[in-house]
């Protein structure tokens, strides 16, 4: 997945020779907060409503450009630049809208980081009957392939996985997975008894379920096995 596939190129856009007050009313009337300012086809900075009427009483004046204000660094991404591997640099931009260039270094368009947001909780299928599990691995790390095997053994399909950092001093890992299964209970306890440490897992389907009844099930189970 690329840039390319979420840019919005009807994003408004502005010159440097555009009069900077016209600029304001335009931003302040459609309710946009900040937006992409051009030399040409090249993308040269965004310009806030906020840095157009900052420290001035009134709107700017007649004469003054686009040109003679401060406009915001922030860099821009190429549009075939790879998604999943720019998130890290995306995120620390720090703004909505994130500029994208072309092959030839021209403007192509904006992709707003609610949309790539939307699209990552896509990916990762937050809705669509799935469930989530975390599970804590120690430092020295766990095969991701054993997990998996263990998990598909209990009859769940793995709809999407990741790894990153507990947050704990011990600098374990959590394993995040999400899952689909007509017997979640079941996945889950499972995984307890192998020895996983199940540090979250989504709500059981039944929030109210008997956990004796669960066992007598899961006894029927075994003896029917």
């Amino acid at each position: 997945m690329t840039f390319a596939s979420l840019i919005d190129a009807a994003y408004p856009a502005f010159g440097l020779d555009d009069p900077a007050g016209q600029v304001a009313h335009r931003l302040a009337d459609s309710g946009i907060a900040s937006a992409p300012v051009l030399d040409g086809r090249s993308y040269v900075g965004m310009v806030t409503l906020s840095g157009l009427l900052g420290g001035r009483r009134g709107w700017p004046t007649a004469k003054m450009t686009l040109r003679e204000t401060a406009l915001d660094t922030v860099p821009a991404f190429g549009e075939e630049a790879r998604l999943f591997e720019s998130l890290s640099a995306v995120m620390a931009v720090g703004v909505e809208l994130i500029p994208v260039v072309d092959h030839d270094g021209g403007y192509a368009g904006v992709v707003s980081r609610s949309v790539i947001l939307d699209h990552m909780a896509a990916y990762f299928h937050p809705e669509g009957g799935c469930s989530s599990i975390e599970i804590e691995v120690p430092p020295p790390g766990a095969r991701i392939s054993e997990i998996i095997a263990a998990i598909e053994k209990n009859d769940a399909s793995i709809v999407s996985f990741s790894v990153g950092p507990s947050g704990k001093a011990s600098e374990s890992q959590i394993v995040f997975f999400r899952v689909l299964t007509h017997d979640f209970f079941r996945l889950v306890r499972n995984l307890e008894r192998y020895g996983y440490l199940v540090s979250y897992h989504s709500p059981f389907p039944d929030s109210g379920f008997d956990e004796m009844r669960e066992k007598a099930l899961e006894f029927i189970r075994y003896m029917d096995m």
